[in-house]
């Protein structure tokens, strides 16, 4: 005789039933919700188990993943609506305007209150926020494994509106794609990005009749548009076209829509924005695409170093350009500084400034080349060590200036360009002055690693790759500065792990200088470049006069970066060497 099966009291439908206008259908056990959504993986608001809204009950952590956590958080309650709150207000003052410009703060903050909040955001903003979280809850996680039981609920949510397309799952789905960049995951972070640009392009700009979410609209139309090409880049990829058409370009000041109420006025629309910088920086970007792929092509040789110095002269002044067309207010210097934190977005301001020269680095980077004549690589190498130079103050500024830390994990990167330009200071240069500044700009660039590896994994692939880098110039005879395929990633390449560096002998190069030597003649003194000279010979010379062959002094083994700045008789080679081992251990800062 057949089983008999028990009837349970029939539910109205879920509310994924409701919004596709599905029958709803109950699974054979409540705790799995309906069929569609277990189906789809989607947590079910059938389940009593299901997360509710912030302001209504408590979160439960049930619905998603809460086997696969371990014992440490089943022991706490991770969901609790005081602890998301306290996340969600970590993320705006560490992730957002900083990476990208997704929300409205107040009236985000408002509906969190309220319990009408999304939790796909709720939870991608925990994934990302977690890690600077001082909450007795999550004190004994890993910061870098505090995000993930948010992560997962995150992609869950996410996954059940896949092909549903809405602002809400647009956001979603960048964000989680920042946070996979975080953990080191890049192709994560290029597939999350790619489908958060293809869910942008059917939400109909139109449709939207709240002023606050159509402001929201375009701003995250704007931070894909930066998401993309930086997630390219990191693919050694080119991104795809972007529809720039002008009504999605934001209409408000940055000042005003960050720091008003949880509402606005169309009084605040102006055309152009007076304090539009995240407009300002998405001008840059397909400039930074061009040096990616230029410094590719000269490291790959299908272009000449000659046909390298023509396009550098474009696209520095593309730069240049985009520099003297700023608004007088949005000029980088410590009076506009000041005045962009009073009205709460100095981080906007410093994100603007750094990415500028950072782009301005990579561009002049090859001219480092000590192969290279004085009359040719002179002032742009000059121009490349001020931008690394600026990069320095500009983190010391965010570490310093009230509500303007910058601890997301890009700006590594662009620390330790930073900080391979500033060697090449201390490697190649006897202005005692100049080499000061360098150790200076080192030892501030350290300290602002240290304290960001504390929340990022992939910060420790920046670290390793400057290891790398300073072992090439430690170790080889050769030039460690020349453009071989290894130094194009190293600059390019943001989230990617790269491997050991072989630098390639002198005569096969990524490009011959000999082959053009002529044209590099010093007009003045007629000097032939370098590269007549033995470069075997230069990077010997080179190693004993930085310290190199002083290994007392680069092997010590300090346990406090205070005391490598302390001591003021360690060579650069030596503050670089100790820092580093510094930097690569296990230790994390509480």
């Amino acid at each position: 005789m057949p089983a008999t099966r028990t009837n349970r009291a029939r539910a109205g439908a879920c509310a994924t039933c409701r919004t596709r206008k599905r029958r709803c259908i109950p699974s054979d056990k409540i705790s799995e919700g309906c069929k569609l959504c277990q189906s789809i993986s989607q947590p079910c608001s059938l389940n009593s188990n299901v997360p509710r809204p912030i302001g209504a009950m408590t979160l439960s952590r049930s619905a998603t993943g809460e086997d696969e956590l371990d014992t440490k958080q089943k022991h706490y309650d991770l969901d609790s609506p005081e602890l998301l709150a306290d996340l969600v207000s970590l993320y705006f003052r560490y992730i957002h305007n900083v990476a990208h410009s997704l929300f409205h703060e107040p009236s985000f903050m408002d509906r969190l209150q309220d319990g009408n909040a999304s939790l796909i955001h709720v939870y991608a903003m925990c994934a990302l926020a977690a890690r600077y979280s001082n909450n007795p809850s999550l004190r004994d996680i890993s910061p870098y494994a505090r995000g993930e039981v948010y992560a997962k609920k995150a992609l869950s949510y996410c996954h059940g509106n896949m092909i549903s397309p809405t602002l809400a799952t647009v956001r979603g789905l960048l964000l989680i794609g920042y946070y996979f960049g975080g953990q080191g995951n890049i192709h994560g972070k290029y597939v999350y990005v790619g489908i958060a640009r293809l869910h942008a392009q059917l939400v109909p700009f139109e449709n939207l009749t709240d002023m606050i979410l159509r402001e929201e609209h375009r701003r995250t139309w704007l931070s894909i548009h930066i998401a993309s090409h930086w997630s390219a880049s990191d693919m050694a990829m080119e991104p795809l076209s972007f529809f720039d058409e002008p009504s999605y370009r934001p209409k408000i000041d940055d000042a005003e829509f960050h720091t008003s109420g949880p509402s606005l006025s169309e009084g605040l629309v102006s055309s152009p924005p007076k304090y539009g910088m995240w407009a300002q920086m998405a001008q840059t970007l397909n400039i930074y695409t061009k040096i990616n792929i230029l410094i590719r092509r000269l490291s790959q040789k299908s272009i000449s170093f000659p046909e390298y110095c023509d396009e550098a002269d474009i696209l520095e002044r593309d730069l240049d350009q985009w520099a003297e067309h700023l608004p007088s207010a949005l000029i980088y210097n410590y009076e506009n500084l000041m005045h962009m934190v009073d009205k709460g977005v100095g981080k906007i301001f410093l994100s603007m400034h750094i990415g500028y020269y950072h782009f301005r680095q990579m561009l002049l980077f090859p001219f480092l080349d000590f192969r290279l004549s004085q009359s040719v690589a002179r002032n742009r190498a000059v121009k490349c060590k001020e931008s690394a130079s600026i990069i320095s103050d500009i983190l010391r500024a965010s570490e310093t200036t009230l509500d303007c830390r910058m601890m997301y994990f890009i700006y590594g990167h662009i620390a330790v360009v930073s900080s391979s330009v500033q060697l090449h200071t201390l490697l190649f240069n006897d202005n005692q002055l100049e080499r000061n500044l360098a150790r200076d700009g080192l030892i501030s660039n350290f300290q602002y690693l240290m304290s960001l590896k504390s929340y990022w994994p992939v910060v420790d692939h920046h670290v390793a790759h400057l290891r790398i880098f300073q072992n090439s110039c430690q170790n080889s005879l050769e030039n460690p500065f020349v453009l071989d395929s290894w130094m194009a990633r190293f600059l390019t390449e943001h989230t990617s792990a790269l491997s050991q560096r072989q630098l390639k002998d002198s005569k096969s190069s990524s490009f011959d200088i000999g082959t053009f030597a002529a044209d590099l003649i010093d007009p003045v003194n007629g000097v032939v470049p370098a590269a007549s000279s033995s470069v075997h010979e230069i990077g010997a010379n080179v190693s004993k006069a930085v310290g190199f062959e002083n290994t007392e002094n680069g092997d010590m083994d300090y346990d406090d970066l205070s005391r490598i700045i302390g001591d003021q008789s360690l060579s650069g080679e030596a503050i670089v060497n100790s820092a580093l081992s510094w930097l690569l251990d296990d230790h994390i800062e509480e």
